[in-house]
């Protein structure tokens, strides 16, 4: 018998039955109805095999709570199982592979998505928009990732390319007057800065074994790879990024140039004081409010700063740093700062950075885009890579947004730092 569905079952053996309820009794019938089910269980159930294998299981997990950003995985895994079908020439529809796995609400956003955009003969046709919910988990989920996102910048949605946004560069005054003195005018000097979308991609390969059965494992695998490329990426942009090549500028190039210092040739525990003392006095010169302060540093200094030791033994900071601060505030390391820079004439340098990230701006786009591909090369650590030949489906997830600083006086940095070199 050929494939049969279970619609097809119910039809045939309904159609049997009241042939021979006219002829037999109703008990007599439903007993025929009984065994025939029995029957032809196992070509239902073969059926049913076959499309298991190809689309997932069919129960839902309603009932096991998902993880934050496990549904952006699952939605973006969909997509790429549809991909990997295409190129075995075997079409399925992105939604069709998400209600296979049991997850209707998934199917329903590609759904919608498709209809608007007309691509439903083809599942990479521009890619497809991450439902805004997704989106906000994975920038959520970026959070402990990206260094400056940890340490308290400011996000604003932008629903559109640019975003004008005022700077403050001086501060009113204030002054005492006595009785019938008119007060004396003071005016607010502002400026204004624009963000504009850069865009980020991260790319992903993925196993073909873990996108042709439904897993909420595998959801996470491409989850976490996502936020860990989008991480890696903002910790170089946002630290060091000159804002050229279509890519945001860092809080090095936004700091006021005369809060840019170099550190004292001879590394001494007193001149590693004087220095971050240092680092401090330039935003408090500036009456930066210390609302959100928080320093960013190389891993090589922080293994410099946590196992410097007094004469007699003693560790300076390692008891402080290990609650996650330094002079009392919180600190974040980062290999997105070199240890190899060359500012000060040497070729082990690097770099100590304060901020108020009070005033640091993330301007973020609404949503993201995700597309795939089975037979797309990838770069790995210099190797390019053939995911067709690798049996591999890539993932190319594409988020748009810009960094900003209000007050340029905000950020302090030490350079030509050799701090544990």
């Amino acid at each position: 018998m050929a494939t049969m569905t279970k619609e097809d079952l119910d039809k045939y053996i309904g159609q049997a039955v009241d042939t021979l309820k006219v002829e037999v009794s109703k008990s007599v019938a439903e007993l025929v109805k009984e065994n025939m089910a029995k029957a032809l269980e196992p070509v239902a159930k073969e059926q049913h095999d076959w499309m298991s294998r190809i689309l997932g299981s069919q129960e839902t997990e309603v009932s096991r709570k998902r993880e934050k950003g496990e549904l952006f995985g699952r939605y973006a895994r969909a997509i790429a199982a549809s991909a990997m079908h295409a190129k075995m020439g075997q079409f399925i529809a992105p939604e069709d592979i998400a209600k296979g796995w049991g997850d209707a609400d998934v199917a329903k956003f590609i759904t919608d998505y498709r209809s608007k955009t007309m691509t439903a003969g083809d599942p990479l046709a521009g890619g497809f928009l991450v439902p805004q919910q997704f989106s906000q988990d994975v920038v959520e989920l970026l959070r402990p990732t990206s260094v400056v996102r940890r340490l308290g910048a400011t996000t604003i949605p932008m629903p559109v390319g640019s975003l004008r946004f005022p700077t403050v560069s001086a501060g009113t005054t204030g002054y005492y007057v006595g009785e019938a003195t008119n007060i004396t005018k003071t005016q607010l000097a502002t400026g204004q800065i624009t963000l504009t979308f850069k865009k980020l991609a991260a790319v992903v390969p993925f196993s073909n074994d873990l996108l042709r059965y439904s897993s909420p494992g595998a959801d996470a695998i491409v989850r976490d790879d996502v936020v860990r490329a989008f991480g890696q990426a903002e910790n170089t942009a946002f630290l060091r990024g000159q804002g050229v090549s279509a890519a945001p500028k860092g809080l090095r190039y936004w700091a006021a140039a005369a809060n840019v210092f170099a550190a004292n040739a001879t590394v001494s525990l007193a001149n590693t004081t004087i220095d971050l003392g240092k680092l401090m006095q330039k935003l408090m010169d500036n009456n930066i409010p210390f609302t959100r302060p928080g320093w960013i540093f190389a891993p090589r200094t922080w293994r410099y700063l946590a196992t410097i030791q007094t004469t007699t033994g003693a560790y300076v900071f390692r008891e402080e740093m290990n609650g996650g601060r330094l002079w009392g505030y919180p600190y974040a390391i980062s290999t997105g700062i070199p240890v190899n820079l060359t500012d000060g004439g040497g070729t082990t340098e690097t770099e100590v950075y304060l901020a108020d990230f009070a005033d640091v701006i993330i301007g973020e786009a609404m949503s993201m885009a995700v597309d795939a591909s089975s037979e797309a090369a990838y770069d790995d650590g210099g190797t390019t890579r053939l995911a067709f030949s690798r049996d591999e489906t890539v993932i190319r997830a594409i988020t748009e947004h810009d960094l900003g600083v209000r007050r340029a006086e905000s950020v302090a940095l030490l350079n030509c730092c050799t701090w544990g070199a």
